[in-house]
């Protein structure tokens, strides 16, 4: 009777327990302002508190679809280097498989799995680990959970198992939470957008009428003026009187960016042709330009001249951000890349600078380390226009990347209200 009173016991603890872990979990606040790090950090030191598992990582997915860890709790250096290089390793593998790799695990839960870290088991600093995915609700990958189980791998099954339902759960919440945000985020866009587009349209139009007076008045002084220095003068007001009309323009225009969508628009094709135009000049200036364009991407039905003007923009906006980094030593690079997606056209512009200061205030007109003026702006106006998404990241351990998404011809509805996508 006492051996059996020891065991109830025994059960009632763990009950309580691992009740109290999925209590714990349900109260977690998975807000994070845009600053994921903080909510990886609270996530960690949480199911550090909570589970069986003093050692744990929580990864983020980056622009590149690659997974990096976002923060640690207990992880020696070389452990959470281990679990970066299986990441990577992941990621390859997944590229060359064209499917979405387990990274040779062992399944351990419905959607958990263990994996050893390192080539193999006599690495110095290997250790095993089980790994939680973080998914939306389509399935798409969003980031992991990664618990060190070194000793408790080599306990029975039965105890794994038990361990692993409250943080599959997490993973659930956590996920929603992520795609909500994101969600919010492209909502609140959206809001802003519409109004910054009834201000800048007035504002346009009470510019207009006073500056073509002052291009035209300094046009004639300096068609007129017979003094050299009287006539430098007035071209320089003409010059930039000019670049103040065509930001009015733009101004005027934020709306209205590829409102005709009637062409079939190749993508690489439209990358190639800008890169020709300005690789030269970039080189000039010490910054490499790599393109790295399937050669089979399909067409996109839009405006060509809208979306090269974003290509335009994005090129434009990585190169300042490499000119303003003033690191000499680190590699000055460009990338662009053009592939296939799940019915869309995936384009991403990546650059070595010191990334964005506010990713997620990135597409709002004159926001600081937003480009120039209303660029980006327009870039967000014009890729929605084309029912597609346009999104930013900052990069690992430095650099920065926009992605535009464009469904593809056959797939692209007619609706092009500008209304907020469901996220992946």
């Amino acid at each position: 009777m006492g051996h059996e009173r020891r065991l109830h016991a025994m059960e009632r603890r763990r009950d309580r327990r691992i009740r109290d872990e999925f209590e714990a979990y349900a109260r977690l606040d998975t807000g994070h302002g845009g600053d994921f790090r903080e909510l990886a950090k609270r996530v960690c030191r949480l199911v550090a508190g909570k589970s069986a598992f003093q050692r744990v990582a929580m990864m983020a997915q980056d622009a590149t679809g690659g997974m990096y860890v976002a923060s640690s709790v207990g992880m020696e250096e070389i452990t959470v280097r281990a679990l970066q290089a299986w990441a990577e390793r992941v990621r390859d593998e997944s590229a060359e498989e064209g499917a979405t790799s387990d990274g040779a695990g062992i399944r351990v839960g419905e959607k958990s799995f263990a994996v050893v870290l390192g080539k193999d088991s006599a690495d110095v600093g290997c250790g095993r680990a089980i790994i939680i995915p973080i998914q939306s609700s389509t399935g798409k990958l969003l980031g992991a959970l990664a618990v060190c189980a070194d000793r408790l791998m080599s306990l029975r099954r039965e105890t794994v198992k038990e361990a692993i339902p409250p943080l599959e759960a997490l993973a659930v919440k956590l996920g929603r939470a992520i795609e909500n945000a994101e969600v919010v985020k492209q909502l609140r866009q959206a809001e802003k957008l519409a109004s910054y587009s009834l201000l800048v349209t007035g504002v346009a139009h009470a510019l207009n009428n006073p500056l073509t007076c002052v291009l035209q008045s300094a046009e004639r002084i300096a068609n007129t003026a017979k003094e050299t220095r009287v006539r430098a003068a007035a071209e320089t007001i003409v010059h930039e009187a000019r670049r103040m009309q065509q930001t009015i323009q733009d101004m005027a225009n934020f709306e209205r960016y590829g409102a005709r969508m009637d062409e079939s628009v190749e993508i690489a094709g439209l990358v190639r042709e800008l890169v020709s135009d300005c690789q030269k000049k970039l080189e000039d200036r010490g910054v490499l330009l790599v393109v790295d364009a399937d050669d089979d991407v399909s067409a996109v039905r839009g405006n060509g001249y809208s979306l090269r003007l974003v290509l335009e923009h994005l090129l434009t906006n990585a190169a300042q951000a490499i000119a303003r980094s003033g690191d000499d030593d680190r590699e000055r690079e460009i990338r662009i890349s053009v592939n296939h997606g799940e019915g869309s056209v995936q384009m991403m512009v990546s650059d070595t600078g010191p990334g964005f200061k506010q990713p997620e205030r990135l597409f709002e007109p004159f926001q600081p380390g937003g480009g120039a003026g209303m660029g980006l702006a327009i870039c967000y106006g014009i890729v929605r226009e084309h029912g597609g998404e346009i999104s930013a990241f900052n990069l690992h351990p430095y650099g920065a990347s926009v992605v535009v998404e464009l469904p593809l011809e056959e797939n692209l509805s007619h609706n092009f209200s500008g209304e907020a996508q469901e996220v992946a």
